[in-house]
């Protein structure tokens, strides 16, 4: 199924390259400049022209808490990043990337919009199958980084059952946005 942006959003700027998406910036409509940060799992298939379930879903919850939730108010831009680079719809595919999870270019990524040390919505979700240790490794990796440059961090509802933030994808309008 193809999946349009909602009309409150537009593709502001994207970098991808090689099968992998860095970054997704979404512009907001409305007043408001003020980046937010969200990280998730990796990206399934939204681009610069058609966007994904999970971007969606994520968009919509802004959207709706937008005028509720005071530091959002001012967001007018949305950064879609990932804890791992590579466009896979189905996350359990993910274990047969002959490079690893891990990729110097997406976390230089994260890096530079974490520098700006806007706030940060968490939604990764659990590890794939098999990749239990690398993606907990990861999950840290990406988090020092974003504590390093003094990002607020938050997470929508609670934790998973094995402690992550939940994904994405799982977002539900009355679920509340929390600190990490």
């Amino acid at each position: 199924m193809t999946h349009s942006y909602p009309d409150f959003a537009r593709v502001a700027a994207i970098d991808q390259n090689e099968g992998k998406r860095y970054s997704l910036e979404i512009a907001l409509e409305g007043p408001g400049g003020d980046p937010l940060l969200v990280i998730q799992k990796n990206p399934s298939r939204a681009d610069a022209k058609v966007s994904d379930h999970t971007i969606n879903r994520v968009l919509r919850y802004l959207h709706h808490h937008r005028r509720q939730i005071p530091w959002l108010r001012n967001t007018g831009r949305v950064v879609f990043l990932n804890l791992i680079p590579w466009y896979e719809t189905y996350s359990e595919n993910l274990a047969r990337i002959p490079q690893g999870l891990s990729d110097p270019g997406n976390l230089r990524a994260i890096a530079r919009f974490a520098s700006t040390g806007g706030p940060c919505i968490i939604g990764w979700g659990n590890p794939p199958k098999g990749l239990k240790a690398p993606y907990a490794g990861l999950s840290e990796q990406v988090l020092g980084v974003l504590r390093e440059a003094g990002n607020p961090l938050f997470h929508v509802g609670t934790l998973t059952r094995l402690g992550y933030p939940r994904h994405g994808q799982f977002l539900g309008y009355r679920d509340p946005l929390q600190p990490l």
